[in-house]
């Protein structure tokens, strides 16, 4: 018995130093050499950041993907050539190491890092260039059109491309969710930067009165474009609230809450209290004209320029008329009018915030085909593939303004991010549903198959 323990405790700790020299052996192997694991992973993962680095501080501008059809071509050629290689090439050690766990995980940690300093690093606006700026020039303060993004970009699609090759040769009904995960996540990176070169934005300036335009500026550039249809302006219409009133102290130019700490919005015979002060609505016209220069009266209307203007009147904390008089918040053809109380603080009225606008328009089709229709806020309409948004206007002249701005959007290579991730859920819904029903189908046949192997 002694000895039958004896023998097991040599064996043992003889298997037991044989496994400490291999993974010392491991340990001191050197890099690139023998099967290449997560060092190698990260050495690559520095050399790219700083080949991004130094390339992008050589060139000084930033780097975007080329227009359709170029586009289109190099995603086609690109992941063919991914294919091909794996097909004849996968036993190459470096097609081997980039279809591998290793290389999946170095270069998700090198996407991910430097795609999380886009939301921590300042960013330039599209577009902008800045002369004789450092962090600029390396691709720090353009980091969405650097060579540090691209290239870890490049990385990150490259293997992942390997690993979904590598899971559908041979194809396997049981791997069938983990390919259509990593495709579906293939398709949105590579269609995501592929497509962002042909996404456009852009928008019309319609003037009142002024003949149909297909001319679009660029949100980002000083670019101009044409698009296959023009645009008129027929009429812009704004819903406005009423406005409000607000007690300012003179020397800071500070707002204060009235007492009820809500905003106190105008209506007829209304009133509220500020600090020792309270303010009443004597008549209030939404729209209206001033009958002389000193504003001592208003005359209701809704003509050109015409503006709110309220009656008032200020009472003290002993309930007394202190004052009385018009307000009105002024616009681009009246000045305002303010009720001073004492020296230190006046009512004022502010302009009244939008409560909806709209513009109808009027578009001119190929073929010479026409049809109107009215863009609201968040209420896009197609037209010729361009999605059309009521974006803004002259804020200045409010319900009179006198253009109308209409964003005019595309982005073509939409429709393939959508399939990517279509392809995700479907394979996310097959590992977590379907295929745990066959995980539990197969354990079932395993016992019934040593069941039966018992019984024979």
């Amino acid at each position: 018995m002694f000895s039958i323990i004896k023998d097991f405790l040599v064996c043992f700790f003889i298997f037991a130093k044989k496994r400490n020299v291999v993974e010392k052996e491991k340990l001191k192997r050197k890099l690139f050499h023998g099967t290449w694991q997560y060092k190698e992973g990260f050495v690559i993962s520095g050399l790219l950041i700083l080949l991004g680095i130094i390339v992008g501080f050589i060139t000084k501008n930033p780097i975007n993907f080329p227009e359709f059809p170029l586009n289109l071509s190099i995603s086609i050629s690109y992941s063919l050539l991914i294919i091909v290689l794996y097909k004849f090439e996968r036993e190459q050690k470096i097609i081997k190491w980039l279809s591998s766990i290793p290389a999946a995980v170095t270069s998700t940690v090198l996407f991910a890092v430097t795609s999380a300093l886009l939301g921590i690093i300042p960013q330039t606006d599209p577009g902008v260039i800045l002369k004789n700026n450092f962090w600029f020039d390396i691709g720090f303060k353009h980091l969405s059109t650097s060579w540090l993004l691209g290239l870890s970009y490049l990385f990150f699609l490259t293997s992942l491309g390997f690993a979904t090759v590598k899971i559908a040769y041979p194809f396997k009904f049981k791997r069938l969710g983990t390919l259509l995960s990593h495709l579906g996540l293939y398709i949105i990176i590579l269609a995501g930067v592929a497509g962002s070169s042909d996404a456009k934005r852009t928008y019309f300036v319609l003037n009142n009165d002024a003949a149909p335009t297909n001319i679009v500026k660029d949100f980002f550039s000083d670019k101009q474009y044409k698009l296959p249809f023009k645009l008129q302006l027929v009429k812009f219409d704004i819903s406005e609230y009423n406005p409000k009133i607000v007690l300012v102290e003179k020397k800071t130019n500070n707002l204060l809450m009235p007492e009820s700490n809500q905003h106190f919005i105008i209506h007829k015979n209304d009133e509220e209290k500020f600090l020792d002060w309270k303010i009443k609505i004597k008549t209030f016209y939404k729209y209206a004209y001033p009958s002389d220069s000193l504003y001592q009266e208003f005359t209701s209307t809704n003509a050109f320029a015409s503006l709110p203007a309220a009656e008032v009147e200020v009472y003290d904390k002993n309930d007394s008329i202190i004052k009385s008089g018009w307000m009105t918040c002024g616009n681009f053809a009246w000045s305002r009018k303010n009720i001073d109380v004492n020296n230190n603080y006046y009512f004022a009225m502010l302009q009244p915030e939008a409560k909806e606008f709209s513009s109808h328009v009027k578009a001119f089709l190929p073929g010479e085909n026409t049809e109107e229709f009215s863009l609201k806020v968040n209420s896009p309409k197609v037209v010729e593939g361009w999605k059309l948004y009521q974006t803004s206007y002259n804020e200045q002249m409010g319900k009179w303004s006198n253009y109308s701005l209409i964003e005019a959007g595309k982005d073509p290579w939409l429709p393939v991010v959508y399939s990517g991730i279509f392809l995700l859920i479907a394979g996310a819904f097959y590992i977590f549903w379907i295929g745990s029903f066959s995980s539990k189908k197969e354990e079932e046949e395993e016992k019934n198959n040593n069941l039966n192997e018992k019984n024979q």
